[in-house]
C-alpha cells in the first residue's frame, strides 16, 4: 500500500468494480432472460440450461418450438411431416416391430408415431439429457403434442450417449430411429461416423430397418450426401 501512488483512490475503484459484479451476478437471471427473449421472435415459456444444452420453448399462438442451443428442433405446426417421415417407412418395411431403439429423439414425437403399431412391445429411447425427456413427459403442451409417449408402459429411456450405449448393449433391435441433430460438432459428429453406423447395423435383427435424420439435401447437400455415403460404407442402404 506505501508503494501505491492514490491508493484509495484505487480501493474506491475496486470496491465500485466489486459492488457491480455482486449486482451483475443477482440479476444475471433477469439479464439473461432479457437479452435472450430478444433472440427469439416468441415468448419464451421454459428456459433451462444443463450441462449438456440450453433448452428453450417458445410459443406463439398454436405454434409451440423446441430450441437446442439456438438451434430449432421442431414446430408443432409442421413437425408431423418429419417424424412420420422417419419413422413410418421403416417401421413398414422391418420383418419385426416388436423391439425398436430411438436414439435421441427425447422430445417423444418419434416415439409417438412408433407406439401407434399395436405389435411394439417394447421401444428404448437413448437421449443424454434427462432435462429433455422429462420435461416431454411434464410439460403440459408437450405431453399433448407427443401424447404421452414417453409415459408408456414399453417406453424405457436411457440417459447415455447414443455411441456409448451402441457400444455397451449386446440387444438386437428391429427397428433403428437416429433422431439426432445435425453432426454441427466435433461431439455430434461421431454420431454420423463409419464406426457408429458399423454399432447400428450390427444392432439390426435379421430384416430389421434403420432410419436417420440426415440434415436436407437442399440446403446441407455435402452434409446430406456425406452421410448417405458414410452409411453405404459399412453396407447400410
Amino acid at each position: 500500500r506505501r508503494r501505491l501512488v492514490r491508493w484509495r483512490q484505487l480501493a474506491a475503484v475496486a470496491l465500485v468494480a466489486i459492488s457491480l459484479l455482486v449486482t451483475g451476478g443477482l440479476g444475471a437471471f433477469r439479464l439473461t432472460s432479457f437479452f435472450e427473449q430478444r433472440l427469439y421472435e416468441d415468448e419464451i415459456i421454459y428456459a433451462r440450461q444443463t450441462p449438456y444444452q440450453r433448452i428453450i420453448l417458445t410459443r406463439w399462438a398454436d405454434d409451440v418450438r423446441l430450441y437446442l442451443d439456438g438451434n430449432l428442433q421442431f414446430s408443432a405446426q409442421d413437425e408431423y411431416r418429419y417424424h412420420e417421415m422417419l419413422t413410418h417407412p421403416a417401421m413398414s418395411l422391418t420383418r419385426s416391430r416388436e423391439s425398436v431403439l430411438v436414439l435421441g429423439g427425447g422430445d417423444g414425437l418419434v416415439a409417438r408415431e412408433a407406439l401407434k403399431y399395436d405389435d411394439v412391445r417394447r421401444l428404448v429411447l437413448v437421449d443424454i439429457d434427462p432435462a429433455v425427456t422429462d420435461l416431454a413427459r411434464t410439460h403440459p403442451t408437450l405431453l399433448a403434442l407427443n401424447e404421452r409417449s414417453l409415459l408408456d408402459p414399453r417406453v424405457e429411456l436411457v440417459h447415455q450417449d447414443a455411441f456409448k450405449y451402441l457400444e455397451e448393449t449386446a440387444e438386437q433391435f428391429g427397428v433403428i430411429v437416429i433422431d439426432l441433430p445435425d453432426p454441427n460438432n466435433e461431439s455430434l459428429g461421431k454420431l454420423y461416423s463409419r464406426e457408429f453406423y458399423k454399432m447400428v447395423r450390427r444392432h439390426l435383427a435379421v430384416g430389421g430397418v434403420a432410419a436417420s435424420q440426415a440434415t436436407s439435401p437442399y440446403f446441407a447437400r455435402e452434409a446430406f450426401w456425406c452421410i448417405v455415403h458414410t452409411a453405404a460404407d459399412v453396407g447400410l442402404h
